[in-house]
């Protein structure tokens, strides 16, 4: 069974305030039907959620997406996920990543609690 292949020129992620931005290019997407972004918190039991879909575009484009529901986590640890769906529903993890972040809330009420 052919699976299609995907392959990456950029991936990136930024943060943005409090908020990260996920981005990146691909060079090639062989039978991509979308792509998904999965996060995984401490508070979402540890399991990857689906946060954002993208349907495939084709090789040389450019996705990108704003993870703002961050700061709701609460979190000191944040693991991405890129998989990409192909025509014939399998899925494959293409990048993954784990992010350090202190809430926007917690910092605040950390510096309350020392002033």
């Amino acid at each position: 069974m052919f699976l299609g292949q995907v392959r990456l020129s950029a991936f990136e992620i930024r943060a943005e305030g409090s908020d990260f931005r996920i981005s990146w290019t691909t060079e090639l997407e062989e039978e991509v039907r979308q792509f998904e972004i999965m996060r995984r918190t401490p508070n979402s039991n540890d399991q990857f959620v689906r946060v954002f879909t993208a349907p495939a575009q084709g090789p040389g484009q450019a996705y990108a997406f704003l993870d703002s529901q961050v700061f709701k986590s609460g979190s000191d640890k944040l693991d991405y996920q890129l998989e990409a769906v192909y025509a014939n529903g399998v899925r494959e993890v293409v990048r993954s990543e784990s992010m350090n972040y202190t809430s926007t809330a917690v910092r605040r009420t950390w510096g309350s609690l020392k002033a």
